[in-house]
């Protein structure tokens, strides 16, 4: 199931009290929030703990997010809580070993805190089961919404096209448009008047659709991988041509953009075989390469070979890698303050 980060905080600030049998004072979700970096200031007996809302967090990504978290904790000097839909027994310890509190949707949670080397109080619940797992996933945010709502978010004025100018330009079927739309209204990202739609809470869809591209429509997309014939080539990368119809993504795009980041992995979305580029010279087949290619899943031009940029920041975002993430924050600034 997909939720927006406040039902994720919502429903999980109602199952610490309930499982935990706290009175509804003891949690309290503060209207001021002045973190830039944090989703949410959340007072627990009577603490202010800053709070990250995440859909979903494993063990291939628990390693970032708790030395993320930890940096934060200690740059505002105030407690930290990561929320999430559900945090399994094992993701949870190792938070709690490298001192990250946390608390999921079923009620599980590790919430601790000190004062001057003394514990304060110490809130703990382990064992209940993700009740949220076996409900039916949105079309929304399944192949065709995702590839739709990602021409919406390009330009917010696309949502009032007319549904057959929106399958000229995304190659979805009328149906799906239509059983997206009636979703994306539902849960109140499309407000319909008599006389147009509004695309609203576009941060929440944006945090949505980036999360759910990952998990979700990027396996498909890809087509194969491969890697520099030698190391100075690797070196070197700049000197890769890109033949038409090719795009850089992920760390290239965004190093083409300021270059800040410095790319180990190389990302490519193609509209023609991805064999093309074995004839640049410079790459080879290699199932485990740096070089991955994915099918390019948009109808419209883009400049100088790059995706689009909220793709760019997709892919920085799902390398769970701390320099891109970091680079995925500058992004923000750069062109798409309107997503923050």
């Amino acid at each position: 199931m997909v939720l927006t980060e406040q039902e994720t905080l919502n429903l999980a600030l109602k199952a610490l009290q309930e499982t935990l049998t706290l009175p509804e004072t003891a949690v309290i979700q503060m209207e001021n929030n002045p973190y830039r970096n944090f989703d949410a200031v959340i007072q627990i007996m009577n603490v202010d703990f800053l709070c990250e809302v995440k859909n979903t967090v494993t063990t291939a990504t628990v390693g970032n997010v708790a030395s993320r978290l930890k940096a934060l904790a200690t740059a505002e000097k105030q407690p930290v809580l990561l929320i999430a839909k559900y945090i399994t027994p094992t993701v949870m310890d190792d938070l709690a070993k490298n001192g990250i509190n946390t608390l999921d949707c079923a009620g599980n949670c590790y919430i601790r805190y000190e004062k001057e080397n003394k514990v304060i109080f110490h809130l703990t619940n382990k064992g209940e089961k993700n009740t949220l797992m076996a409900e039916k996933p949105y079309p929304a945010f399944q192949e065709a919404g995702l590839k739709l709502i990602f021409y919406l978010l390009q330009n917010i004025a696309n949502v009032n096209k007319p549904y057959r100018e929106l399958q000229g330009a995304t190659g979805i079927s009328l149906g799906a448009i239509k059983n997206v739309f009636d979703v994306l209204t539902e849960r109140n990202f499309i407000l319909q008047t008599n006389r147009r739609r509004v695309l609203k809470n576009v941060n929440a869809l944006f945090n949505l659709w980036v999360e759910n591209y990952n998990q979700v429509l990027k396996p498909k997309l890809l087509l194969g991988k491969m890697s520099f014939r030698t190391n100075d080539q690797r070196i070197n990368w700049t000197a890769l041509k890109l033949p038409e119809g090719m795009y850089w993504g992920g760390e290239v795009g965004a190093n083409k953009i300021d270059g800040y980041l410095e790319p180990g992995v190389f990302d490519i979305y193609t509209d023609i075989p991805a064999a093309n580029l074995l004839k640049t010279g410079m790459v080879m087949q290699n199932e485990n390469g740096e070089i991955r290619i994915y099918q390019k899943f948009w109808k419209w031009e883009t400049d100088n070979q790059l995706v689009p940029l909220m793709l760019i920041y997709a892919d920085l975002i799902g390398s769970g890698n701390s320099r891109c993430l970091e680079m995925a924050e500058r992004l923000l600034d750069y062109g798409l303050k309107d997503y923050k």
